[in-house]
This record gives C-alpha cells, sequence and structure tokens, in this order.
C-alpha cells in the first residue's frame, strides 16, 4: 500500500516527531508539537495526527500518551 502524500504542514510536525524522538526516546506530547512547529492549537495538531495516521505514516496506539510511531 503505498502512503498519501503529506500537507507542507503534516510534514513538519513528522520531521519534528522524528527529530523529538531521536533526542528524547519517547514522542512528544501534542502540545509539544504545537510548540516545536509554531502552532497555537492542540486540537489542530490532533487533526494532523489523525490524518497522517490515515495516510500510513504514523502509528498511535491505542490508551498511551506519548506513543506516536512514525512507520
Amino acid at each position: 500500500m503505498e502512503r498519501s502524500h503529506l500537507t507542507r504542514r503534516e510534514k513538519d510536525i513528522y520531521d519534528f516527531l522524528l527529530r523529538y524522538r531521536a533526542d528524547n526516546s519517547c514522542s512528544p506530547s501534542m502540545r509539544e508539537i504545537a510548540e516545536g512547529v509554531g502552532l497555537y492549537s492542540v486540537s489542530t495538531v490532533h487533526k494532523h495526527i489523525h490524518s497522517m495516521a490515515e495516510k500510513g505514516w504514523i502509528r498511535i496506539p491505542e490508551g498511551r500518551s506519548r506513543s506516536i510511531i512514525p512507520v
């Protein structure tokens, strides 16, 4: 299955996620992602994260915080 293309903002979030995980050995919180990519709304980050999951770029395990997994 081929993954759909990311929007510019989703790409920014994906790159931030990769950098954060490399530096901290865990995933960032939604607020940390918002601050890291210059967004003010955590709900906007949440929408982007779920869109990226639907496109196959990340996995979000149920019931676990700080567990966004790049695919």
